[in-house]
């Protein structure tokens, strides 16, 4: 059965609700990301010195933190999630993204 990614990012006030969305639309697991970014809105003609203090400053005056919730479910089940993240996270920021997995591989010791 294809596998697809579900990439959401959300901002932290979000992230209990996305994650109980997921949970009730039947997602058994996840993973979370910590970031910092930047909309499209803000960061357009935006230009950093390329001097390495200078761009990490920039980038911490200038971007906000956010989380990206990370799951792998089966391709069939991918839409109907999608519509709940969608209707459910109405008038809430979000992006979500569907990325095909051409492969897992799990390693345990």
């Amino acid at each position: 059965m294809a596998k697809v990614l579900l990439n959401v990012f959300v901002d932290y006030e979000t992230l209990g609700k996305t994650i109980n969305i997921l949970t009730e639309e039947g997602v058994t697991g996840f993973y979370c990301v910590e970031y910092w970014g930047l909309s499209p809105q803000n960061w357009s003609g935006f230009i950093i010195k390329e001097e390495p203090e200078m761009a990490i400053e920039a980038i911490r005056d200038n971007t906000e933190q956010a989380i990206q919730v990370n799951a792998v479910v089966n391709e069939d089940r991918a839409e109907h999630i999608l519509q709940a993240l969608t209707e459910r996270l109405a008038g809430h920021r979000h992006t979500i993204m569907r990325l095909p997995v051409d492969d897992i591989r799990l390693a345990a010791p």
